[in-house]
């Protein structure tokens, strides 16, 4: 009765142990179940939290160079149709002072494109606000993408006059190259966001994978394991019924 009384401690021990496995879906679920791999797996858990900051970090920088993007880009649309003015100032017989009313136009819409330039307060292109700092790996690893300036005080465009058309094409011409690098500066900073945002998400991954190597259960098996150790639960009561059934029939012969 007593060795009956062990094996079915043992199996409903076990039959426990499966039990939380499929609940759960964890083989380590606990310290005590594997304290070296319970500790392991802490580590890699704050390490894919971390990782999922710095994605929001990313996704943030990524949408501040965007909208930095656009309003560059489109300040480029404005020049070549400011140049174009400029360059039908040259021809005799055309009324200037409606060119330069149609210029002056498009200067205060290349005003109004570095002032709506804004995603969450930051404004990479007005020439006030500071660099941005985007968070990228970690230990606090960050990409610094620097403010630009596209004022039209900074691209000499500032009382742009068409009475003087070939200054004023100069000055047009200066200003598309210094948009142009803007463009490509912004541009470069925009595919290392991208490149290390698909990094950070590929690490994510893997940590993710890692983890559920370590302590993740194998549902198939656990209940494979569940089913058996039920059975044998089953088998132990019946055993332990029959070996306490026993002094029993012995008392019955003296009876």
């Amino acid at each position: 009765a007593m060795a009956a009384l062990r094996t079915l401690s043992l199996t409903q021990t076990s039959l426990a142990q499966t039990q939380r496995q499929v609940e759960t879906g964890l083989k380590v679920a606990e310290p005590k179940d594997n304290p070296a791999s319970f500790t392991i797996a802490q580590t890699m858990r704050g390490d894919i939290g971390a990782l999922d900051a710095i994605e929001e970090g990313l996704t943030f920088g990524q949408a501040t160079v965007s909208m930095a993007n656009a309003g560059a880009l489109q300040i480029s649309n404005i020049l070549i149709d400011i140049n174009q003015k400029v360059t039908q100032a040259f021809n005799d017989g055309l009324d200037v002072a409606v060119l330069q009313e149609e210029v002056d136009a498009l200067l205060a819409e290349i005003t109004s494109v570095v002032g709506s330039s804004v995603f969450n307060g930051v404004n990479l292109i007005d020439g006030v606000s500071a660099d941005l700092d985007v968070l990228t790996g970690l230990g606090g690893v960050t990409q610094t993408i620097a403010a630009q300036d596209l004022r039209l005080a900074t691209l000499g465009l500032v009382g742009l006059d068409l009475t003087n058309p070939a200054a004023a094409l100069a000055a047009v011409d200066g200003a598309e190259v210094i948009v142009g690098n803007v463009i490509t500066t912004l541009g470069t900073a925009a595919n290392r966001l991208d490149s290390q945002a698909e990094f950070t998400q590929l690490l994510t991954d893997k940590l993710k994978e890692g983890l559920g190597i370590l302590v993740d259960a194998n549902l198939a098996e656990a209940s494979a394991e569940l089913q058996a150790l039920q059975t044998k639960e089953q088998l132990g009561i019946q055993s332990l019924s029959i070996a306490n059934s026993r002094p029993q029939s012995i008392l019955q012969l003296f009876q």
